[in-house]
């Protein structure tokens, strides 16, 4: 979602309610402006003058409901494309969300608010208004743009049957004086000159009494022993449903429409039988609608992509909400469950592990709305740095190989160049992320066979000229590139949805049923981070036969000899054991979580006994100045009054020597950089477990111990 300002609107009568959903909202999204009433009629006028892009609306409310606010809402015109999220505390009253929807209700939410879930669904919302506003937009000006062609040719038209209505009295008042006919065919032979339409003159026979000169421009040749059907027939219905096989009625007006004759374009012919030169004849009057047939074969279209793009959203978001209440009913339910005072130890370990589970899917469906903003918004950057790609596919490989092996199927993998040759210059985030999602993909779509991934140096040469013979060439060496690979046995893709399958939101349109089980987004951001670091993805598949991925990136390679900085320390299990000399350490947990506080202090307990705490960053910058003898501070870079990065700026304005590690939900590339920039030693991405934890603070341990034996 841009960062611009965005309007929410909660309507609730609780004014506790309204306080705390206002600073839940400035919370997760610092640049939303929310407006709150504790009235249903004061929200419509609200929204009638403030036009917000979300509505937060209760159910329950004197005077009138939640239900006969969203009715009025979605009745008006004006305000029927905002969206209407219900805040309610009644999440299982199926009859309430079937009333709701009868209302008109755009989506849900579960009193207590789920920060996430807030977000998501704030987000999703002012995404479908900003669809619907611009889709109003695209039809209002077609619509415009048809409506001035439509009045342009209706007053040609007009004045193409007021010049027929002429015609037809000038007609019949030939009959009374010949003196008077041929007055008025010389009038009518000045008069076709100047309209601007192409007009001929034709007995019954078909001969051709009269061309103007309008009409003459569209014919290659002028023959005056041709028949009409001669010029203009194309093998198409213009000629045998013409009137002049028929009875000539004079006056009588009959129009057809024609494609493909002079010259391609589209005419209206408009006939009329008439008295030309004392003969009964009938007059072709082709008037161009090809703008007119474009622009409306253009409205089609675009109405056709409007409704394509709407019903793809409207299944991304179906899809979104099952992707995030499925894993939240197991997190909940099962969290539930563990309450009960009869559970066995095994069981107690059964619903841990599939909370934990659930928290996973839920962690990578926000990872991946996360970054598919951040790519559609431009803000997605590449951190270029020494990547040995051995190691890369090494660690997948381990990593997924217990998972693999469960389902019954093999996973191998080729390395193709030595240690020393597989060092390149590349984003190294960027690259395990997308051979994990084509490798996640292959397990989820393969029910047995084997998965491989791996790598080939592809070397590239091209013909130059030179300038002194440019007719001889030479073959000159190109920049290589690493092609990497990922095949399967599994379902394999149609050949009809190859291309999509990348595009954005599609996995909600496949039929497969296993493609449901996450948000359609995988492909898409690998797509995004190959072209992010210069290379190309695509597939090759055939149906029921399994599928091979495969993408390029080039190879920028490092000189030999290169040591690989090592991001993080890898710590056995016997460092991360609690030992005396670690439990009389100083920590400061900057957090303004109470249950995240909670949980660092348990995963911290074996490192100290003198833990301190803070909830602001004021509040941590002052409690390091008075505790110069501090050993650690876990900063939570989100905090209200100062942010972590600023109070970790004025920490090291008078201590340097405490170890500051930063903490963060955003989780997104760049955070560490910026952390470390900022003057933090290290960070760490929420949601971590207690090893992650214990091992990064172990290896600024060993790295002190280390500095410290130097010294001396």
């Amino acid at each position: 979602m841009e960062n611009r300002t965005i309007k929410i609107l909660a309507i609730d009568d609780n004014r506790d309610n309204l306080i705390s959903i206002k600073a839940l909202i400035k919370d997760i999204i610092p640049y939303a402006l929310t407006l709150t009433t504790e009235s249903g009629v004061k929200g419509l006028e609200l929204a009638a003058t403030e036009d917000p892009d979300v509505i937060l609306l209760d159910i329950v409310m004197p005077v009138m409901d939640g239900y006969e606010v969203c009715k009025k809402l979605k009745a008006d015109k004006k305000l029927s494309d905002i969206p209407v999220v219900f805040v309610t505390a009644l999440k299982d009253d199926k009859e309430s969300r079937i009333l709701a929807l009868e209302a008109g209700a755009d989506a849900f939410l579960a009193k207590p608010i789920d920060e996430s879930e807030l977000k998501a669904q704030i987000c999703a919302m002012v995404k479908i208004k900003t669809a619907n506003s611009e889709k109003h937009a695209e039809k209002e000006q077609l619509a415009a743009l048809v409506a001035d062609q439509t009045i342009e040719i209706k007053l040609a038209y007009t004045a193409t049957l007021n010049l027929l209505e002429d015609l037809k009295k000038e007609n019949e008042a030939r009959k009374k004086s010949e003196e008077e006919l041929w007055e008025s065919n010389q009038f009518n032979m000045s008069l076709l000159q100047t309209i601007p339409f192409g007009i001929d003159i034709v007995d019954k026979k078909g001969n051709v009494l009269y061309l103007s000169d309008n009409l003459k421009q569209y014919l290659c040749e002028i023959d005056p022993h041709k028949k009409c059907w001669e010029y203009y027939r194309d093998d198409k219905k213009q000629c045998s449903n013409c009137p002049l096989f028929a009875e000539i009625i004079i006056g009588e007006i009959e129009s057809i429409e024609s494609f493909g004759i002079l010259g391609g374009k589209t005419f209206e012919i408009v006939h009329t039988g008439m008295i030309f030169k004392g003969k009964t004849a009938m007059m072709e009057i082709f008037i161009d609608i090809t703008e007119r047939k474009r622009a409306e074969k253009e409205l089609i279209l675009a109405k056709e992509k409007a409704e394509e793009n709407e019903r793809l959203k409207s299944a991304f978001l179906a899809n979104m909400s099952h992707e995030i209440r499925t894993p939240m009913n197991g997190i909940l339910g099962f969290a539930g469950l563990l309450k009960e005072p009869k559970l066995s130890g095994e069981e107690q370990q059964e619903y841990i592990s599939i909370i934990e589970k659930s928290g996973v899917r839920m962690l990578n469906i926000i990872n991946d709305v996360i970054a598919i903003s951040k790519v559609e918004s431009g803000q997605m950057k590449t951190f270029v740095s020494p990547t040995n790609v051995n190691d890369q596919i090494e660690y997948i490989y381990n990593f997924f190989k217990p998972e693999v092996e469960q389902k019954g199927m093999h996973i191998v993998f080729k390395n193709s160049l030595t240690d020393n040759e597989a060092i390149v210059k590349t984003d190294k985030e960027k690259l395990y992320a997308v051979l994990t999602n084509l490798v996640k993909n292959a397990i989820k779509f393969s029910d047995s066979g084997t998965i491989e991934m791996g790598y080939v140096r592809r070397d590239k040469s091209c013909l130059v000229c030179t300038p002194t013979e440019p007719r001889r060439a030479s073959l000159v060496s190109a920049p290589s590139e690493l092609e990497f690979f990922v095949k399967d046995n599994g379902i394999g893709i149609p050949k009809d949805r190859m291309e999509a399958i990348f595009d954005r939101f599609v996995q909600a349109d496949i039929g497969d049923k296993r493609a449901f089980q996450g948000a359609g987004l995988g492909l898409s951001i690998s797509k995004a981070y190959v072209e992010m670091l210069g290379g190309k993805i695509w597939v090759e598949s055939e149906e029921g036969k399994g599928s091979g991925f495969y993408f390029t990136i080039p190879c920028n390679k490092e000189p030999e000899g290169v040591n690989m900085a090592e991001e993080e320390v890898m710590v056995d299990g016997a460092d991360n054991k609690p030992n005396k000399e670690n439990q009389g350490f100083k920590i400061l947990i900057a957090e303004d979580d109470e249950i995240s506080g909670m949980l660092i202090s348990m995963a911290i307990k074996t490192f100290g006994k003198n833990v301190l705490k803070t909830s602001t960053g004021i509040e941590t910058v002052e409690v390091c100045r008075n505790n110069p003898d501090l050993d650690f501070v876990l900063m939570d870079i989100k905090m209200p009054e100062m942010d972590g990065y600023e109070a970790t700026r004025q920490i090291r304005r008078f201590n340097n020597d405490v170890i500051i590690i930063a903490q963060t939900a955003y989780a997104l590339t760049g955070d560490r950089e910026k952390a470390l920039e900022a003057g933090c030693n290290d960070y760490i991405a929420k949601p971590f477990g207690q090893s992650s934890l214990t091992a990064l603070m172990k290896k600024h341990l060993r790295q002190e111990k280390v500095e410290g034996d130097l010294a001396k």
